[in-house]
């Protein structure tokens, strides 16, 4: 049992962590909206923290881990709430049809399922499992190597370099001309393009190799055999076919994570005596379902099975999620939105004016009930993923999970009310929305959970898919960065893949040279992450102005 140090939640870290979470909720909204990017905000956070709790000389590691534990609830907060509900609004639906109570609620609601349901599963993925969690784990060495002067120059060094890339794609010094650099990069003939970052650099160099090298079969496999093969046989929609594929692929691999828990735990229970604390997670889980269940129930007038069934919906895709985000770094929130509108949905046409023993069931949900179903399940899923990689460093830190689990509540909170309140604001000043040219907002997650309102196209190379997935995984095989390779664009492929192969380079030159590139690829994660803050940060300068 790992013993845990002293008070970390301070008023000077709830301070501190919630002016950041304010910060990070607003502009995280902003970059996702704009751009369809969402990168993780732990490690510059964790900057933050360190330079802001520094100026009051206080440089307790666990108050410097819980303050931006903090702060980095608002991204995904953010993130949760920006992947689906403009959704509703491309399907034609009103903003003033948005109750904004109700839509306040959504979002306080889902935070809170994400933040309990990761403190529930917490020690089986962490503790137990050893997932890897490389976001956590590099703020945990960012905040370590703060204490040592030489090692903060190595990162300070990665994020001064990753500040000027970042600058130089993203910022145009003379209106109506292109950044210096180009966000996209193709090599001959567009044959190859990657995504020019120093953030996916560094995030290949902490998953590693070996990671890394299956997350590139499986782009290569989708995008160098699979595509021209289309094109020769003449195949349209491939992008939507390998969506559908990858969908399922990364659903299967976590339906068999569920499945593994299971049996792990009926095998536990048959040769060993039941521990407490299991007795005890499964009372609070089972509790907390219950009163989740009636609280859905009630607020968006739901039949308690429906209730039911999002709960288990929730339970399941934040488990997907954590282990997604502790194998690769990476967390597909649409993917959990996705499931919710598609099982939601079928089962409202299923079940609504069904007669069973003199028992009508009325289920008529309408469009925008189901995206803030999904709404729901999507900020669960992000926060999850959050705070498991806060929890990460937490745990090597030795910080108690307790006070970090109130300090992801603390900032996620905050940051329901911050987003709920930009909502309205944007979605009244931007009226072109969407994936086309010239649009003022992108929101290309939103996008996506709004195509498949009718369904999952080519849902049967969907259950192909899944069935490959959960095979595979429950043959023990490491394909859980294959299936993302599969479903995330070749173009973001390709730098996380040149970053494992520098882990490999840089451990094959010295133990010591290796361990300098992974504080240098901290602050490669560092910078980029700053920049899109302060970016967004001059976007809202412009718009209130």
């Amino acid at each position: 049992m790992t013993k845990y140090s002293g008070r970390s939640l301070t008023p000077a870290s709830i301070l501190i962590g919630t002016i950041g979470a304010i910060l990070v909720a607003a502009s995280s909204f902003y970059v996702v909206l704009k751009f369809g990017a969402l990168p993780w905000p732990t490690i510059m956070v964790t900057l933050i923290s360190m330079s802001a709790l520094g100026l009051f000389g206080r440089k307790d590691s666990g108050e410097i881990t819980v303050t931006h534990t903090i702060m980095s609830a608002g991204s995904m907060v953010a993130g949760g709430v920006a992947f689906t509900v403009p959704g509703y609004l491309l399907l034609g639906g009103k903003l003033e049809n948005i109750d904004k109570s109700l839509f306040l609620i959504t979002i306080l609601t889902g935070s809170v399922l994400g933040a309990v349901l990761s403190f529930i599963f917490r020690k089986k993925l962490i503790e137990e499992d050893k997932l890897e969690f490389p976001i956590g784990d590099a703020a945990y060495n960012l905040v370590k190597s703060g204490k040592n002067k030489k090692n903060m120059k190595t990162v300070t060094l990665g994020m001064l370099f990753s500040t000027v890339v970042a600058v130089l794609r993203d910022y145009s010094f003379q209106k109506g001309k292109a950044p210096f650099i180009p966000t996209v990069y193709s090599i001959k003939n567009g044959l190859f393009s990657f995504y020019v970052s120093p953030l996916l650099l560094g995030v290949g160099y902490i998953l590693g190799f070996m990671n890394t090298f299956i997350w590139f079969l499986g782009g290569a496999v989708t995008y160098l055999i699979a595509q021209p093969l289309s094109v020769y046989y003449n195949i349209k929609d491939f992008d939507i076919m390998k969506n559908s594929f990858g969908m399922g692929f990364v659903i299967g691999i976590g339906t068999s994570v569920i499945v593994k828990i299971i049996i792990s735990t009926k095998r536990e229970n048959k040769y060993k005596r039941i521990k407490n604390d299991n007795i005890n997670i499964k009372i609070i889980l089972g509790v907390f379902s219950v009163a989740a269940v009636a609280l859905i129930s009630f607020v968006y007038k739901l039949p308690l099975f429906l209730s039911f069934v999002l709960i288990l919906i929730c339970i399941l895709c934040t488990v997907i999620a954590g282990y997604t985000t502790g194998k690769t770094g990476i967390n597909p929130m649409e993917i959990y939105a996705i499931v919710t509108i598609l099982v939601i949905s079928f089962l409202n046409v299923l079940l609504n004016g069904l007669n069973i023993g003199g028992i009508r069931f009325s289920t008529n949900i309408n469009l925008l009930i189901l995206f803030l179903l999904a709404c729901i399940v999507a900020v669960a899923c992000g926060l999850a993923g959050d705070i498991l990689n806060d929890f990460k460093s937490g745990f090597k830190m030795k910080v108690s999970p307790g006070e970090q689990f109130a300090g992801e509540l603390i900032g996620a909170v905050v940051s329901s009310f911050v987003v709920a309140f930009l909502f309205f604001i944007f979605f009244d000043v931007y009226k072109n929305i969407g994936p086309k040219e010239n649009s003022e907002l992108i929101v290309l997650q939103a996008s996506i959970v709004a195509s498949i309102i009718k369904g999952i196209p080519f849902i049967n190379i969907f259950w192909i898919g899944f069935g490959a997935g959960f095979t595979l995984n429950m043959l023990n095989l490491p394909v859980l960065t294959f299936g993302i390779g599969i479903y995330l664009p070749f173009y973001l492929t390709l730098p996380v893949f040149a970053g494992g192969l520098l882990s490999l380079i840089a451990s094959r030159i010295s133990q010591k040279f290796s361990s300098n590139m992974l504080l240098f690829s901290n602050g490669l994660m560092s910078g980029e992450a700053i920049v899109g803050v302060i970016l967004s940060i001059l976007a809202y300068i412009k718009l209130f102005i």
